[in-house]
Formats: structure tokens, sequence, C-alpha cells
């Protein structure tokens, strides 16, 4: 009786594991194309709305918002003179960020009503962007992030680890070489 019930404890235990590894997975960032070495210091960055996916669902407020909070970090951290959401900056010493939003998903509702688990705030969204140098139009970098959700997972918190990402990513490009 105690062996069926230790299999039946481990069976369960394992298909358990398996909702929350698929279902609660972390947040992925893919490169296309890694950074190189760069020996520019860009001054002015850019960040037009982004594109969103033709072939997905994505919600409507991603293509601005996450550019949004893309610039408002970068104005915090002051780490450019110029920081342009509409209109073109000049294209010396100028990185341009493009960005299409490409996918998005609820999260496990499967999850949330046969566990019990509060799976409210794990949607995810999938995002690519190229950093591109204006004067040449060398793509420095193309980059695939998907992230998840943070608390209360509505509105901008459902973007914030792609903007946390794509910060660092900025960062990274613009530190001299």
């Amino acid at each position: 009786m105690d062996g069926i019930r230790e299999r039946k404890n481990y069976v369960l235990l394992i298909i358990f594991s398996l909702f929350l590894a698929l279902g609660c997975s972390a947040r992925k960032t893919v490169f296309h194309k890694p950074l190189q070495n760069t020996s520019t210091q860009y001054v002015v960055i850019e960040i037009p709305n982004f594109a969103h996916s033709e072939e997905n669902w994505v919600p409507y407020d991603s293509v601005s918002v996450i550019p949004d909070m893309v610039a408002e970090r970068l104005r915090i951290d002051g780490n450019f003179n110029e920081i342009r959401r509409n209109g073109e900056a000049s294209a010396e010493n100028a990185l341009l960020l493009m960005g299409k939003v490409i996918n998005y998903d609820p999260g496990c509702k499967f999850c949330e009503w046969f566990f019990g688990f509060n799976d409210h705030g794990k949607s995810s969204v999938a995002v690519r962007v190229e950093f591109i140098d204006k004067m040449s139009g060398e793509i420095i970098v193309d980059v695939e992030i998907e992230g998840k959700a943070k608390k209360p997972g509505t509105g901008r918190s459902r973007y914030i680890r792609i903007v946390d990402e794509l910060v660092s990513i900025v960062k990274s490009v613009n530190q001299k070489g």
C-alpha cells in the first residue's frame, strides 16, 4: 500500500514540475547578431514606435508603451544627450532601435484552474529589436526577447522585464570601447 502511495506522489510531483517548468518559464533572450566590439560612443538615441506582428495578436499598447518605457529609463540614467521618440535624430553618433512586437502569451490558465495557482501576471510578450548605427546603417545587435509580466500583470507591468533587458543591452552597446 505504501509503495502505491509513494509512486502516486512521485508521478504527481513529476506532473506538477512539468507544468511549473512549461507554464512559468523565465525570460528568454536570443541574440540573432550578438554585440561585437564597438568604439562608437552614441550621444543620441532614436526609438520610434515598434511594429506589430501580423501573424499573432499582440497588445495594442505594446508598440508604443515599450519604446516609451525604454526612453524614460534612459532619460533617468542620463546616458544620452538626446533621446528621440518622434522624428528623426541626426545621423552622427546616433543609435536607432527598430523593434517589432512579435508574440503575446496570456499565461497558463490551466495551472490556475487545476492547481489553484494564481497565474495573474504570468503573461509574456516577445519583441525583436535591431540596434542600428544610424550613420553607417550597420546592424550592431539583433535580439529577440521574451519577458514575463511582473505583478500586477496588467498595463505597463507586462513589459518591465523586456524594458530591463533592452536598457541593459543599450548600455552595453554604448560603453566606451
